[in-house]
Formats: C-alpha cells, structure tokens, sequence
C-alpha cells in the first residue's frame, strides 16, 4: 500500500464520518421542526374548539409537569400571546389562529430546505463511499 494511497483513504473516511454525522444532526433537527408543526396545528384545533366554549364554563389549564389547575373561561376570543422580549399583546382568536398559521408555513418550509439539504448530504455520501470502495479495491491489488 503506498502512502499517497493510505493518506488519501484515511482522508476520504474522515469526511465521511463527518458528513454522516452533519446528516443525523440535520435529521435529528428534521424531527423536532416536525414535533413543532405538529404541535402548532394540534394548538389551532384547540382554539378552533374553543370558539365553542361558553363563557363561565369551568375548564381544566395545563401548567406543566402534568400539574393542572380549573379555571373558568372569561372570553374565549381574546388571548394574551407573547411576541418575544418578555413583550405581552392581546390578540383575538382569528389573529392568534393567522399568527400560528403562519408559524407552520414558515417551519414547512424550513423542513422543506432541509430535507432538500440531507438529500444533497446523502448523494455526496454515496459518491464518498463509492470512492472509497474504489480506493481500497486499488489498494487491495497493489
């Protein structure tokens, strides 16, 4: 085996290992933009369903780590919906629903990119591991 051939190997395996990893990082991002989407659209529903509700009407308010508390429904149009910067504002329920709507539009696309990016990834890696199949073969017969 000559030097050259060994280094050149050893090359192509390394940006093999380190592609492979960028694609489980972008797979593993890929799987929380869907937990996300999922989630903003179960959040709509919810609001949906809300519009229902009639005022006074005891309900049940997650707050976390499976701890509710019953609350009484005041309006169920109006919510207070946090825009960044500890900023509060007061939305009505179609506006709160076009925020979210629009919130999903922007993850599908961000999924979208991404899944377009792992596509080019696993290619390049393809083209990697053929190469490197070649090296070692060449290798193998010197």
């Amino acid at each position: 085996m000559s030097q050259k051939n060994k280094e050149k190997i050893q090359s192509k395996y390394a940006e093999f290992q380190l592609l492979s990893q960028q694609i489980s990082q972008l797979e593993e991002h890929l799987n929380t933009v869907a937990e996300q989407i999922n989630e903003l659209n179960s959040l709509k529903n919810n609001l949906n369903e809300l519009k229902e509700v009639k005022k006074d009407t005891e309900i049940l308010v997650h707050l976390g780590h499976n701890i509710f508390t019953k609350s009484k429904i005041v309006d169920s149009n109006e919510f207070i919906i946090g825009i960044g910067a500890n900023t509060l504002v007061k939305k009505n329920s179609k506006d709160t629903v076009e925020i979210i709507s629009e919130q999903v539009k922007e993850l599908n696309d961000l999924s979208k990119t991404m899944k377009t990016k792992v596509t080019e990834a696993n290619s390049t890696l393809q083209g990697l591991h053929d190469e490197l199949g070649m090296l070692m073969e060449k290798d193998s017969s010197e």
